[in-house]
């Protein structure tokens, strides 16, 4: 692997800072707000009419190239890596923490699917915006007007937020970033002590699961609720792996585990590692048959509690379980995912050969499925040894092959990745990925994705 260039702590933050602010100057630009009178901010306003466009959108693509060069260059090495990456983080985080959300709308959603819950409107049930109210108007039209997917937990922290801000149009929206940030903090506080306590590389893991551009960009620039999953999920594995105890393996650590599932779908893999990691010493001794069948056994153990956590949570917050007749939307929004891209192909073809565009891009989600859980079979048999990298290969899987590839599914992933042992091209093909997802990502939203000024 090709050694990154050496830098100072003290001129990482000022690049990583600068780099951020960059990033949350050109947020602020009018074009990125769904409302035809922009942000309803006067100072955020006031910088958006004094950065033109292109700037606006010259400024976020060099702010992610400048985040992720600066990620690379701070690679541990001979097992030294930055000392206190929290306060490298908490540095680069602030020009970030009062901007527009990054490169994505999703916390709009959030924060009018919190509004509606507020006034008694049930979100599975009736479409954003159904209630009016202070953030209808910044809802991007590919979503109004439709159910969300997101579980229960995450409608009660939104909820949560928008009420504690007073349901303000824009501080309410930039307040939900704090659900994000306690999951970048337990991600930083879990990682480095998990890969302590497994004698693994704490600086590896910090670099990977803290230090990551994405999760400046997108987990705290974007507010996303994976954050908070990502954080909670590793929290359960963390406490696996601290008490050694049964109240933690059958308890503790599996209720996380529906926690980190009630905040995001994807989170319920985090039983794999729940499960395993407490008896890893005896998967590596066990033959490769044998060991997938004891993985098994206790991860089915495992998701029981899980799975009663999940209902838990469903029922006491009397939303039930609409969300499920929304998964379909998730592949709505156009993405480099290579099945989506794929759809788009057939469904063209079809529509150019005279056949049905629905029907061949229902075949497409099939094969993505099927695609799918013979990726996730192959890799918990791979890695049964190896729980914490079933969970992060399996995710990434998840995110990869699925009908929808945001760059803020990744973060979690990476953070497992981070845990374990890579080898050194995984290491490489991994830290590229990464890189030039965060800036092609960038491009693709500033250029594709964003609205006409208004």
């Amino acid at each position: 692997m090709w050694s990154p260039p050496s830098v100072t702590v003290r001129t990482a933050a000022i690049w990583g800072f600068l780099a951020t602010a960059a990033i949350a100057w050109g947020s602020c630009h009018n074009e990125f707000s769904f409302a035809a009178s922009g942000w309803p901010n006067p100072v955020v306003q006031a910088i958006s009419a004094a950065t033109p466009m292109p700037l606006n959108r010259v400024l976020i693509v060099a702010g992610c190239l400048a985040l992720a060069l600066l990620w690379w260059a701070l690679y541990p090495r001979g097992g030294r890596g930055v000392r206190h990456p929290g306060v490298l983080v908490a540095i680069w985080s602030l020009p970030l923490l009062l901007a527009p959300p990054v490169l994505s709308g999703d916390a709009i959603l959030y924060a009018d699917a919190g509004y509606m819950l507020s006034v008694g409107h049930n979100t599975y049930l009736e479409g954003l915006t159904a209630a009016g109210g202070p953030f209808a108007p910044f809802v991007d039209r590919l979503w109004a007007g439709h159910g969300v997917a997101y579980p229960p937990l995450t409608m009660l922290v939104n909820e949560a937020v928008v009420v504690a801000t007073g349901a303000h149009a824009y501080l309410s929206v930039a307040a939900l970033r704090l659900p994000a940030i306690v999951g970048v903090a337990l991600l930083g506080f879990c990682g480095t002590r998990i890969a302590r306590l497994l004698g693994r590389s704490v600086p590896h893991a910090a670099w990977w699961g803290l230090l990551n551009p994405l999760v400046l960009v997108h987990f705290i620039g974007g507010a996303h609720n994976d954050a908070l999953m990502a954080g909670v999920s590793l929290l359960a594995v963390y406490a696996v792996v601290r008490w050694p105890h049964a109240w933690a393996r059958w308890g503790l650590g599996p209720a996380l585990a529906g926690l980190a599932m009630a905040l995001k779908q994807q989170g319920g893999l985090t039983v794999i590692a729940v499960a395993g990691l407490p008896i890893v010493a005896q998967l590596q001794r066990t033959p490769p048959v044998r060991r997938v069948v004891l993985l098994g056994v206790r991860t089915a153990g495992v998701t029981a509690v899980t799975l009663a956590t999940f209902a838990a949570v469903t029922w006491a917050s009397g939303l039930g379980l609409g969300w499920t007749k929304w998964l379909s939307l998730m592949g709505s929004a156009g993405t480099v995912a290579p099945f989506a891209l794929l759809g788009d192909l057939a469904s063209f073809l079809a529509s150019v050969l005279g056949g049905d565009p629905t029907m061949a891009r229902l075949a497409v989600g099939l094969t993505s499925n099927l695609t799918l859980l013979v990726a996730l079979a192959v890799i918990v048999i791979r890695w049964s040894d190896r729980p914490i990298h079933a969970v992060g290969w399996g995710s990434l899987a998840l995110a990869v092959l699925g009908q929808s590839l945001h760059p803020w599914y990744v973060p979690w992933s990476v953070a497992l990745l981070g845990l374990g042992r890579l080898t050194r091209r995984q290491t490489t093909w991994l830290a590229c990925f990464v890189m030039l997802f965060l800036v092609w990502n960038a491009i693709q939203t500033v250029v594709w994705h964003s609205t006409p000024a208004r």
